[in-house]
């Protein structure tokens, strides 16, 4: 009963406290509530703005994935690099790869990601240490610090501690923070067991500066410093001190520090540097100062330049304590070994289709590939800084080695593509005629002669069945095509198509109107003549002829198209002819005499059968057309004599229709 009071009066105690309040006092409460809420509302939606816009970008990353990529090796004393336009365009034709990305020859330097295990062939290069190698490694520390010192000798201290050693290879890169905790545990254990076997030795112990020092209880304070809540992982006394020693030693200055320089060939743009790196060192990310340089200790220093845009650059290892220089340029040392040294090897025997070049240049090659595993990778060097003699190789990471895919100008850029089509193509401007006035859908054209009109049967719903012959060139996405196309109404009643004789450059008047029955133009047949001997000689004389004319039409069992194009290829493989395209076409019809734009939309598919790799493939081919025709001066569409609507058609009508083919790209 007591405890029913208890919980009533705590019910009403707030609503007893408020009636207290002076007037007003619920209402600045409630407000207070809403500018809460509303504050909370508008942090949300800023979040998810920038969830989404974060989401935007890591989906742009991942379909750059697949994107090809083109290292492009700079030659000495040149300025022509992967920025270049020319280079650009010529390298994304001749491979076929419109959309390939370019980079600089200084990010396929991989030399700290190479396995320090000297057996390791290119094909076998990991490239990124293991997510489950921390745990492994974390499992042999736990085991070595549960070991007490009394219960091994020397000798079998100094074992186990090669056995540590070891397990630091599984580590042989670090590129991410995950790695770091990991790594300096074990450094700090292979401090504490080379200790246990009491006697200083390379390569437990080192001169680092002006102090011998136990080396791993070093690099672990070199992490430390970097990262100083790492000295709370560590449990052992001893083992504490001495790592917090050395920390203490490096933060108070007792090791001169040297620098990493990121300039190259004495250049530097912090902004543009920044756009398109991030700098690891050690697994955590740093910024570079406006020079381009930063402060290291000596020691162990892993160095990674992460790609903002695109993935991964160039990876090295760098051992300081024995480095006699004060300034290490990391983008120098890799430009000599990937743009000068890689450069002379792929020119030594230009023309091989398949280059001899060193084991470390192959290893870089495969872990690069394996960093960008969804990717081709390409090789290309302009030859003497000339963008339009390109020399391309393709890496291949079955085999891992260096394909030729073209030799300096001899790769002509554009592709080309001949094909032969057939379909169907209705054309409402199209006139079929008989040798019958009369049927259904025909309209009636009256034309003038000198004694009276002459009806032809004209068909105004006119199908085709269409065979087409054409040239496509391509270059990068750009299409430009060219073709002779014929026809045949589809109607069996249609005796072909009907027109009239054209008179080149007299289709029109001086002041730019049609002709329209004008006996100057027409072309006119005779009814019938006869011979006449007047002198009864046996020679004719003269030709009577009656004065019944009939104008002459030009008649065809097949009509002409002529026709130039241009569009643009989407996919993959557009450079070589495959993929979706859209495109714009205007023709030339002779019957009817018309003009014909049309839209086309199509599809041309790579077939899969042969190793068809180089410039010649067998293509099949779909393509959608939709348009008008116009019609020209002297034509019959302008003498439709019906209502209106169809005089209008006659002059304007629609175009669409399919075609399907198959040929070669060349």
């Amino acid at each position: 009963m007591h405890m029913k009071l208890l919980v009533f009066s705590a019910f009403l105690w707030p609503t007893a406290v408020m009636a207290e309040e002076p007037s007003g006092f619920e209402y600045e409460w409630m407000d207070q509530l809403v500018d809460t809420v509303g504050k909370k509302d508008r942090q949300s939606k800023e979040e998810r703005e920038a969830e989404i816009d974060e989401a935007a970008k890591e989906e742009e990353r991942r379909q750059k994935e697949f994107l090809s990529r083109v290292v492009v090796i700079r030659w000495d004393k040149t300025e022509t690099d992967y920025t270049d336009d020319n280079v650009r365009r010529d390298v994304r034709s001749r491979t076929g790869r419109p959309d390939a990305l370019f980079f600089p020859e200084v990010d396929l330097y991989q030399n700290g990601r190479k396995v320090p295990d000297t057996t390791v062939i290119p094909a076998n290069q990991p490239a990124i240490v293991s997510d489950v190698a921390p745990s492994s490694v974390l499992s042999a520390v736990d085991a070595a610090a549960q070991i007490p010192r009394g219960q091994l000798n020397a000798s079998q201290w100094g074992e186990k501690a090669h056995q540590l050693l070891k397990m630091a290879d599984r580590l042989w890169f670090m590129d991410r923070v995950e790695l770091r905790e990991a790594m300096f545990l074990l450094y700090a254990q292979i401090g504490r067991v080379a200790d246990n076997q009491d006697f200083p030795s390379p390569p437990f112990y080192e001169q680092v500066g002006p102090l011998p020092v136990n080396y791993y209880y070093y690099l672990a304070a070199q992490l430390a410093y970097q990262e100083p809540a790492l000295l709370g992982r560590l449990t052992d006394p001893d083992q504490s001190a001495s790592v917090q020693y050395l920390y203490t030693q490096i933060q108070g200055g007792y090791f001169s520090p040297l620098k990493l320089d990121f300039t190259e060939d004495n250049e530097f743009d912090l902004e543009t540097f920044n756009e398109n790196y991030v700098v690891h060192l050690n697994g955590l990310p740093v910024d570079l100062d406006p020079r381009g340089q930063i402060d290291i200790f000596p020691g162990v220093t892993d160095i990674y330049l992460y790609r903002n845009d695109s993935g991964h650059g160039l990876s090295e290892r760098l051992e300081t304590i024995k480095l006699e220089e004060k300034i290490y340029f990391v983008r120098d040392v890799a430009r000599k070994k990937m743009g000068v040294t890689f450069k002379d090897q792929l020119f030594y025997h230009r023309n091989e289709c398949i280059p001899e070049v060193d084991g470390d240049i192959l290893n870089y090659l495969a872990i690069y590939q394996k960093l960008h595993s969804k990717a081709e990778v390409f090789i290309a060097v302009p030859e003497n800084g000339n963008p339009n003699k390109v020399w391309i190789w393709r890496y291949d990471p079955k085999a891992a080695q260096l394909i030729q895919v073209g030799g300096g100008p001899d790769g002509f850029p554009v592709r080309f593509v001949g094909l032969f089509s057939t379909g169907l193509v209705y054309n409402g401007a199209s006139l079929s005629y008989d040798n019958e006035v009369s049927g259904d859908g025909a309209t009636s054209v009256l034309l003038e002669g000198v004694n009276g009109q002459v009806p032809v049967s004209a068909n105004l719903e006119s199908g085709a069945w269409v065979f087409d012959f054409e040239l496509r060139g391509h270059y990068n996405r750009l299409m430009i095509n060219m073709g002779f196309e014929t026809g045949r109404p589809t109607s069996a009643a249609s005796d072909g198509w009907v027109e009239y004789y054209q008179t080149p450059g007299r289709n029109r008047s001086d002041t730019g109107e049609t002709f329209v029955n004008n006996d100057e133009l027409w072309t006119y047949e005779t009814a019938g003549c006869t011979e006449v001997d007047s002198d009864k000689d046996g020679t004719v004389d003269t030709l009577q002829c009656d004065d019944e004319l009939i104008t002459a039409l030009n008649t065809r069992n097949f009509n002409r198209h002529l026709y130039l194009g241009a569009g643009v290829v989407l996919g993959r493989d557009a450079a070589l002819g495959f993929g979706p395209r859209i495109a714009a076409q205007f023709g030339w019809v002779n019957m009817p005499h018309s003009f014909q734009p049309t839209l086309h939309v199509g599809y041309g598919y790579q077939l899969p059968f042969g190793e068809f790799t180089g410039r010649v493939r067998p293509i099949v081919d779909a393509d959608l057309r939709g348009g008008v025709a116009i019609a020209r001066a002297r034509s019959l569409q302008f003498d439709l004599e019906a209502d209106e609507d169809v005089k209008d058609e006659g002059k304007v009508m629609p175009v669409y229709g399919i075609n399907v083919g198959a040929g070669f790209t060349f």
